[in-house]
């Protein structure tokens, strides 16, 4: 039964569906309870998402509902811990850090910050460890984009970083 109805076309479930419409209304049924749209598109938009939730090593939460994923960041204590941050330059504009130090266009720099460090940049872009929450980005000017999954590996990101960012142009950033 089951290869039969994915054998059927859209037309022909629309078909199926308005004749089983018919027979709910001869019958005198007012809903299919999401049996009808489970039919034709494989699942019920009604039906609300399951909600998972876990923790990772930091103590950070994620739930997760269907395609949203919401973050509940651990409380953070500074402790002196260095982290290393990937950062790569993606505009047109060498991006100042302290006096001779740059980061110039489709070039990348790691840094060492230790979680009582503030990281600030040219552009007005500042990355700091707050007092609650661990590390912050500060920016205004939406010219940052943090990096994870394939992209890593796109920007050769090392392993041994624990926070990957991308500068990009004014307006770009996440």
């Amino acid at each position: 039964m089951q290869t039969f109805i994915s054998e059927l076309d859209t037309e022909d479930r629309e078909r199926v569906c308005m004749y089983f419409e018919e027979l709910m209304d001869i019958v005198g049924l007012k809903s299919s309870n999401g049996q009808l749209n489970k039919f034709m598109y494989g699942f019920d938009p009604m039906e609300k998402p399951k909600e998972k939730k876990w923790t990772d090593s930091h103590g950070n939460i994620f739930i997760e509902k269907g395609t949203e994923v919401s973050i509940i960041p651990a409380k953070y204590n500074k402790t002196g811990t260095k982290y290393k941050v990937f950062l790569y330059n993606e505009t047109n504009e060498n991006i100042g850090i302290i006096e001779d130090l740059i980061i110039k266009p489709r070039e990348f720099k790691v840094f060492n910050v230790s979680d009582t460090d503030t990281l600030k940049l040219d552009n007005g872009v500042k990355f700091t460890f707050g007092e609650t929450y661990g590390l912050e980005v500060e920016d205004k000017k939406s010219q940052v984009s943090g990096l994870g999954g394939k992209y890593l590996t796109d920007y050769g990101v090392p392993n041994e970083i624990d926070f990957a960012f991308v500068i990009v142009p004014v307006g770009k950033g996440d």
